[in-house]
């Protein structure tokens, strides 16, 4: 008897490359997931290496003008939000690897959301306020940070995870789980002890979860 293979779909969102933290415990995760006898096909989504375009007035046009009436140069314009939409569709689970940037998402994640987030495409409107379509899948976060922002006194400075959740929730999916791997930069003990934890959850997460 076989088992269906899942697809998983890694978003990385730091400018860092080899240096990225967040990359890392995604790669971590991805390995964990290959140890099983689960089959997982993998998709990376680096934006630092293709970066996702700045929303502008040219995009904005484009994507509010119906599919039928898209001049080829409009069809460009409109072709890597397709893309990223079609990744999300097909993925089982999904990851976003996010590095906290001034409390926080990256630059390259934001331009990202902006792009996946399309009315009539992942949402839609009804009398009952805004519906996701992105539905039945999985999602993890993994949230890196320097400080830590998991603390009573410093967790109302977080702006990255919770938006990353809300988005998630916002396009229809819900099975949402987070990773910390804060305190970053509080010293290499205070690093270490985040890491390791970390790895802990991750490994939970793949043996229990994904």
């Amino acid at each position: 008897m076989t088992t269906e293979t899942k697809k998983v779909l890694i978003i990385k969102s730091s400018p860092t490359a080899d240096h990225s933290v967040s990359n890392s415990m995604a790669d971590y995760l991805a390995a964990q997931l290959n140890d099983k006898s689960q089959q997982y096909d993998f998709k990376i989504r680096d934006l630092a290496k293709t970066p996702a375009p700045i929303y502008d007035s040219e995009i904005l046009q484009a994507f509010y003008t119906p599919a039928e009436q898209l001049t080829d140069k409009q069809l460009e314009i409109v072709s890597p939000s397709l893309e990223y939409i079609e990744e999300l569709n097909t993925a089982d689970i999904i990851v976003i690897a996010s590095p906290m940037h001034n409390f926080g998402i990256t630059t390259l994640l934001k331009s990202y959301i902006d792009q996946i987030c399309r009315i009539g495409m992942t949402f839609k409107y009804h009398a009952h306020g805004p519906e996701g379509l992105i539905k039945g899948k999985q999602a993890v976060i993994i949230s890196s940070a320097g400080g830590n922002f998991r603390t009573e006194t410093e967790k109302h400075k977080d702006f990255q995870t919770p938006y990353l959740n809300h988005v998630l929730n916002f396009i229809g999916i819900e099975d949402v789980n987070t990773v910390y791997v804060h305190g970053m930069g509080l010293g290499e003990e205070a690093a270490a002890m985040s890491t390791k934890q970390a790895q802990q959850n991750l490994v939970s997460l793949a043996l229990n979860t994904l």
